[in-house]
């Protein structure tokens, strides 16, 4: 499992989950997560065999998560679980 990343923090740790977990989640609003978002996969796009794709999800605690997940790893249905858990153990 891994945490919600920060606008703030360096792409290159979100980048770093992806490939370590599949996944990053990353929290926002449209305007400043997606352009973080871009920014991660721009940076995954050299390495093989990552096919990184952003994606949003409704969630209980933060209302919504957008995140970047390797598709070639996952597919949407099978990521949305571990986002939902994420958002789950931010309300800690």
């Amino acid at each position: 499992m891994t945490r919600i990343f920060q606008q703030s923090e360096n792409v290159y740790n979100a980048a770093d989950s992806v490939r370590l977990h599949g996944y990053a989640v990353i929290e926002g609003t449209l305007s400043s997560a997606v352009p973080y978002c871009d920014r991660v996969i721009k940076v995954l796009s050299v390495y093989e065999g990552i096919h990184a794709t952003k994606s949003y999800l409704n969630v209980t605690n933060q209302g919504y998560l957008y995140f970047v997940y390797d598709a070639n790893r996952y597919t949407t249905a099978e990521v949305e679980p571990f986002i939902e858990a994420v958002d789950r153990r931010s309300a800690r």
